[in-house]
């Protein structure tokens, strides 16, 4: 473990991002529902008055958000720590791909995309967290 504790904190001073994986949202009567993750995990790190930081903030499946247009379904996601930040995820299930966008304050915040699950939420929760987010705030020591 200690090992593992090492290798990230080398990590963390050269500037390595981490992306988060979520699991696939799983609704029996609503298929559609699969090709969208359970949750979505932003995390960063940062140092302050000199002790190492975690913020990270959860996002949940608005599920009266959920519609169809065209060959795509669409999906908004709602910070589980409140405030006006949300994401969107559109998954085209023609062409197999998705796109996620984060909105900050109603500013987009960046956007991802990819037909591939595991790299798409690697390269879409790369983004971290924002100024203005709601989040979660624990030491890392």
């Amino acid at each position: 473990m200690e090992m593992d504790m090492e290798k990230r904190d080398n990590a963390l001073k050269h500037g390595t991002f981490f992306g988060f994986v979520p699991q696939r949202l799983e609704v029996e009567e609503v298929p559609e529902l699969n090709d969208f993750p359970f949750n979505v995990l932003f995390v960063s790190f940062d140092v302050r008055d000199g002790v190492r930081v975690m913020g990270s903030a959860v996002y949940n499946p608005d599920f009266s958000s959920f519609k169809k247009d065209g060959d795509t379904y669409s999906m908004q996601y709602r910070n589980g720590y409140g405030g006006d930040s949300r994401l969107r995820i559109d998954y085209d299930f023609k062409k197999k791909s998705w796109i996620g966008e984060k909105f900050v304050s109603g500013e987009s915040a960046g956007m991802a995309f990819g037909s591939e699950w595991q790299m798409f939420f690697v390269h879409f929760t790369m983004l971290g967290l924002k100024n203005g987010e709601r989040c979660k705030f624990e030491l890392t020591s």
